[in-house]
């Protein structure tokens, strides 16, 4: 079993360097490109195993790097489902030997979560959903093993996100095309910057060719909230002619809606959602629903791609992978 000690007697350091570079705080403590270098190789070459491995190899257990995903408790659970989904596609593919923990946390929160022994028992961090606050924390700390975060923006971790622009420009087009005078807009607290950036952008798109939006209505991120924004909306002087809902939990619920109320989708009212959720719900709802589709399976197997090779080769490059997303035009909107 390879030491940090081992390494430092090959490269002939000091174990405190071996140690500092292997936690990926080399830059920030000013240590030389070139002994950064030296040391990494040095580790690959002789197959040190940081942390959980070396208890795993001394109790004789399996020797299975450990990935702890971390997800926000409140998150849609259909959401996960799918982000799972992505990382059993990605391990069967790349013949990946990982072990995969699920540690849930409270949004807000996650400075209570991410332990001592959390950080012992893993080799590698996925962190999904955090808010700003916990960006943050994450931001103003050092952790001695690698963090990759899904779908948010650091200049510190690697991050795998979505292309929010696009997120709120694609219905805004699709609603100009079709000659809309008169949307909406049904959304939920935003909990990170990205969904700020989604609703900006649509509006931007649509004030560019002189439209304003008729109302905007914040509601929770369920299905009840969609049903009770959408009776809000029926309620109002002026009946919108389109609609964007940032999520299809709130489309569901504002069908429902509409449809107790007799009105036509697509004909009277145009619906597009963000589709983060299960395709089959989408497919299947009446009317069915059109979609910015997310692509959550493909960032789930980067995201298992990004922190493999933050474990094997020590890269904690603070660099972005962004996946673009497309329109899925369903029954709910016009053709």
């Amino acid at each position: 079993m390879v030491t940090i000690k081992d390494i430092a007697k090959y490269t002939e350091l000091s174990p405190s360097t071996v140690s500092i570079v292997l936690r990926g705080l080399g830059k920030k403590r000013n240590i030389s490109e070139s002994t950064i270098n030296k040391v990494t190789e040095a580790a690959v070459k002789l197959g040190y195993t940081p942390n959980m491995q070396s208890k795993l190899l001394r109790s004789n257990l399996p020797n299975l790097p450990v990935i702890t995903l971390f997800w926000d408790a409140s998150a849609r659970q259909d959401t996960l489902s799918r982000f799972l989904a992505g990382l059993q596609d990605s391990l069967d593919r790349h013949d990946y030997n990982y072990g995969l923990l699920i540690n849930p946390y409270r949004i807000g929160h996650l400075d209570e979560a991410i332990t001592q022994r959390t950080l012992t028992g893993s080799n590698g961090i996925i962190i999904c959903n955090a808010s700003e606050n916990d960006m943050e924390y994450l931001e103003q700390n050092d952790f001695p093993i690698p963090i990759v975060l899904y779908n948010r923006y650091s200049k510190k971790y690697p991050t795998v996100t979505m292309n929010d622009e696009e997120i709120g420009k694609i219905p805004a087009e699709v609603f100009l095309r079709h000659s809309k005078k008169h949307p909406a807009l049904l959304t939920s607290k935003a909990t990170f910057n990205g969904m700020n950036i989604r609703e900006n952008v649509f509006k931007y798109t649509l004030n560019e060719s002189g439209i304003n939006i008729l109302e905007k209505i914040e509601v929770t991120d369920t299905l009840e909230g969609g049903y009770q924004g959408a009776l809000r909306l029926l309620d109002s002087s002026t009946l919108p002619d389109c609609l964007f809902c940032t999520s299809d939990n709130i489309a569901f619920g504002a069908l429902k809606a509409f449809n107790e109320r007799q009105i036509l989708i697509p004909q009277q009212l145009e619906i597009i959602s963000v589709g983060n959720g299960m395709k089959q719900h989408e497919e299947y709802s009446i009317p069915s629903l059109s979609v910015v589709g997310l692509p959550i399976e493909q960032m789930a197997d980067a995201c298992l791609t990004r922190i493999s090779r933050a474990i094997t080769a020590f890269d904690t490059t603070p660099d972005m992978q962004q996946f673009h997303v497309e329109y899925i035009s369903r029954s709910s909107s016009l053709v």
